[in-house]
């Protein structure tokens, strides 16, 4: 769940006094000239894009409907970044619901899924905790029917936030890191160092921490958004406050100087306090020097930052004994967070405690109690034990001020408990440290005692070796001048004998060129005798339309000429694309049919219909045909037949697959072969079909060299008084044989 930094300052709380009244409005101006520029337009993107979305859904149905439903769902989600709730999470719960009741209906899970986080996180910003926790653990029973391990870790990240936070966590990433959403697997791994930390069981949060850096560092190298950049200065930020629970404030400070290093390298003016640490260690000077620089970037972000800041500067007003001034600058910040509630968790934890030093510091010991009480209050309520060790601490001092040392005997032992539990694991760490820096050290000694060692050895064998060096290099040129004799002799013998090899070699690879060119002439001249036929095929077929286009333009049949014309624009460009292809999708050749007979339907006024089914099950898009090649001969049956045929007539094309053999059974109830040859003969057309005569030599070229045949018949249909009543065309193309062409 990404942080959001910059929100609108419209919400800071109106002083009683003028004096105060103006100050505010000063800062109000000041963040709206850094920071509502940046507001408005990313605004008016997001607004934009959810009216465009909005104006498609009445032409989205099914899972595409869904889909449109929760993204603007999930727009207005993002919109919770930069202004209020309100309407926003009323039109972020409606989208997501419309989503679930359109998933549920299809049986869509994935998206019914998706709308229940979003119907979930709708209800999480308004902290209705109950409601979002029955929509997430709907959205987890149904990710767990469908195993979508992407909605599974995002469901157990939302969980997370409702109950069992650290053991949700843990899910998310398993989920995350199965899916390589590394993305994901880092932001879930940042919030789970976090609440580990805030428990104070930095034991358990520093293998996550440690993790983290590495994730963090791997994600950036893809997502170079302004949230990867961020991952990798809050993994380093984890890490840093692990330190300084152990109190080793050196390696805290290297940790916060990586990431503000980083954040200048990459320039995103977004910078972690490092003043604290200063104030820890009793450096105040330091600590107001970058109190004042990391003041410059809080400042343009939301009412928390500031109150961070304004909780760090009481600290250092603390520590230099200016408690007058600390009451003041803590009362606006105690009474905001009294006012949001459980929205800021914690968070008002610090500024209580810090009040209540500076009322002990004026000695006024009872409103110090009230205080340090209310501090103790919420942070047993959040389980943030670092500050309930705080609270003890101080409880147990007020008590011993106030003469009631039972209570503060009694707040003494709580905080040593709690402290002991808290600091194991700081000594830990701190062991682990130096047993890592001891060993450092240990092996840099032992290595550098072993090149003294054998330096020593080395000059005391290099006077040794010498003379044994001489002999061995003289024995060894003696041994190489005799290899080398022997060596020339064989391979002048080796030479001699490859040279014959390679000879013949040379033969027989002239003789395989041979073959190979002429193998390939071959198929070049079928492709080219192919592409010939398949130019004819077309110009014939458009040659047809535009006489029917024709036909209409001289009857004064402007509209249907028009229609006729659209029809005929579509079908010539899938025409163009598909006749360069030597195979195309039974699909492709089936639409282009379609658009085919309903021109001719429309030219000859309805005078017939026609049907085309499948007689078993076949994949229209896995099986490839010649393109145009069932069209001539609905077309053959068309003009010979049908329009010869009184009344309304009727075309069939009947397409099956038995053992690899695509059937096309192409059968009309027109006036027969015998009818149409007497009718041709009789008229001024007496030339063979051009459609059919290119098939039959297309069909005659994807032959050659196949062990099975594509073939046609045409047969005549008998009635049941042997009356010819039509014609049937039987087209048999060999499935396997169409793979081959293909590849």
């Amino acid at each position: 769940m990404k942080k959001n930094h910059r929100v609108n300052p419209n919400k800071l709380i109106m002083k009683k006094y003028f004096l105060s009244i103006v100050l505010i409005i000063g800062l109000i101006i000041f963040c709206h000239l850094t920071v509502s520029s940046q507001i408005s337009e990313f605004q008016k993107i997001e607004s934009h894009r959810i009216d465009s979305m909005k104006r498609a859904l009445p032409f989205l149905k099914d899972t595409a409907r869904v889909n449109c439903l929760n993204e603007i769902s999930s727009k207005y989600g993002v919109f919770l970044g930069v202004t209020g709730m309100g309407e926003i999470t009323d039109s972020m719960y409606h989208f997501a619901l419309l989503a679930n009741e359109e998933a549920n209906k299809i049986r869509y899970d994935s998206g019914a899924v998706v709308s229940l986080l979003l119907l979930a996180r709708s209800k999480q910003v308004t902290f209705q905790n109950e409601a979002s926790g029955k929509y997430v653990r709907q959205a987890l029973m149904l990710a767990e029917k469908i195993k979508n391990n992407q909605l599974l870790g995002r469901t157990y990240y939302l969980l997370a936030n409702v109950e069992n936070q650290a053991e949700n966590y843990k899910k998310a990433i398993y989920y995350f890191e199965k899916t390589g959403d590394i993305q994901q697997e880092t932001e879930v791994t940042t919030w789970l160092c976090m609440s580990y930390s805030k428990k104070g069981e930095y034991e358990k949060a520093l293998p996550y921490c440690d993790k983290c850096i590495e994730l963090a560092k791997k994600n950036v190298q893809t997502d170079t958004s302004e949230w990867g950049h961020e991952l990798v200065q809050w993994s380093l930020f984890d890490m840093a406050r692990i330190y300084k629970a152990a109190g080793d404030y050196e390696s805290a400070l290297n940790y916060l100087f990586q990431a503000n290093n980083y954040a200048k390298e990459i320039n995103s003016g977004w910078t972690m306090d490092i003043s604290e640490i200063y104030c820890l260690v009793g450096k105040y000077d330091s600590a107001i020097y970058y109190w004042n620089i990391w003041k410059k970037d809080w400042s343009k972000y939301s009412r928390g930052h500031k109150a961070l800041g304004n909780t760090i500067l009481g600290k250092i007003y603390i520590g230099t004994n200016q408690s007058e001034k600390v009451i003041p600058l803590l009362k606006d910040d105690i009474l905001f967070f009294r006012k949001s509630g459980k929205e800021m968790g914690n968070a008002i934890v610090q500024p209580l405690l810090l009040s209540g030093e500076a009322y002990v510091q004026k000695k006024n010991y009872s409103v110090a109690l009230k205080y340090v009480k209310e501090a103790f209050g919420f942070a047993k309520e959040n389980n943030a034990r670092p500050e309930m060790m705080d609270s003890y601490k101080l409880l147990s001092n007020l008590y011993h001020r106030l003469n009631r040392n039972d209570s503060a005997y009694h707040y003494l032992l709580e905080y040593t408990a709690l402290k002991d539990s808290i600091q194991n694991m700081q000594f830990l760490i701190k062991l682990n440290n130096y047993k890592k820096a001891a060993e450092d050290e240990k092996k840099k000694a032992q290595l550098g005692f072993l090149i003294r060692d054998n330096k020593i050895k080395q000059q005391q064998l290099k006077q040794q070796t010498v003379f044994k060096n001489f002999l061995f290099v003289l024995l060894l040129t003696l041994l190489l001048t005799g290899i080398f004799v022997f060596r020339n002799l064989n391979l002048k013998r080796k030479n001699e004998k490859l040279q014959q090899q390679q000879k013949e070699q040379q033969w027989k690879l002239k003789e395989l060129e041979s073959e190979n060119k002429h193998v390939e002439l071959q198929k070049q001249s079928a492709e080219l005798e192919m592409q010939a036929l398949r130019a004819q095929m077309n110009p014939h077929f458009i040659f047809n339309s535009l006489s029917s286009i024709n036909h209409f333009i001289l009857k004064n049949e402007s509209k249907t000429a028009s229609n006729y014309l659209t029809r005929f624009s579509r079908l010539i460009r899938m025409v163009l694309i598909n006749s360069q292809k030597p195979l195309i999708t039974l699909q492709d050749e089936l639409e282009m049919l379609r658009i085919y007979l309903d021109m001719e339907r429309l030219r000859v006024k309805n005078s017939f219909d026609y049907v085309i089914s499948f007689i078993n099950e076949i994949d229209a898009d896995a099986v490839f045909v010649p393109p145009l090649i069932l069209q001539p001969f609905c077309e053959n049956a068309l003009w010979h037949g049908l329009m010869h045929k009184e009344g309304h007539g009727s075309l069939n094309i009947d397409l099956s697959m038995e053992n690899n053999i695509l059937q096309c059974v192409i059968t009309d109830d027109g006036i027969g072969r015998a009818k149409a040859a007497e009718l041709k003969s009789k008229s001024a057309e007496r030339e063979k079909s051009l459609g059919l005569q290119i098939t039959t030599q297309r069909l005659a070229l994807l032959n050659q060299n196949k062990n099975e045949q594509t073939f046609y018949t045409i047969d005549d249909i008998l009635d049941e008084h042997k009356n010819i009543a039509g014609t049937k065309v039987i087209l048999k193309i060999s499935h396997q044989e169409l793979k081959e062409e293909l590849v």
